[in-house]
């Protein structure tokens, strides 16, 4: 005879899953999750860029971040390049006002020569043919938002290039 403990405990009941992913499923939902944080941090593609010109044999590249982020301090490069055959008396690199914008205490390399209605300009000097001049600017990004300007490039009187940028401040 069978006591009460001799019998098999009654089956688990049935529980219906709330997730029910399949096998690929498995693997495209965490990367679904990481593709968003990789692509705010700037690890997704390249997140600086450069723009170039050349006119009349003169060299204009700005290299900057397409995606700057919110009180990091972050940098602009200019490069102008001399390949004519004559010197380039006076020149000066001119940073649009809509630039900065957003950003506070821009740091130039070279320094500041003046700030009128409609830019910041840098002196470069005399640029004898085939020499290289470069200025950097750091800033620090202070609001949120999508900054548009210009580089130009002058001597004397003369605009020689200008270049129009852009990009976006992010948390």
């Amino acid at each position: 005879m069978l006591s009460e403990h001799d019998h098999e405990p009654p089956p688990a009941p049935e529980i219906e899953r709330r997730l029910q992913f399949h096998r690929l499923q498995m693997i495209g939902v965490p990367l679904l999750l990481v593709a968003p944080v990789l692509a705010l941090a700037g690890r997704l593609g390249d997140a600086r860029e450069r723009v170039e010109i050349v006119e009349r044999g003169v060299g204009l590249a700005v290299e900057f971040p397409v995606r700057d982020h919110f009180e990091d301090w972050s940098r602009i490069e200019v490069t102008v390049a001399n390949d004519t055959a004559a010197p380039l008396p006076d020149v000066r690199a001119e940073f649009g006002r809509g630039l900065f914008d957003f950003l506070s205490r821009p740091v130039f390399h070279p320094g500041l020569a003046h700030i009128d209605d409609g830019a910041y300009v840098v002196g470069l000097g005399d640029i004898a043919p085939g020499e290289t001049r470069s200025v950097v600017v750091d800033y620090l990004p202070t609001s949120y938002g999508r900054l548009a300007g210009a580089v130009r490039l002058r001597a004397g009187a003369v605009e020689l290039a200008e270049l129009p940028i852009g990009l976006v401040v992010l948390p």
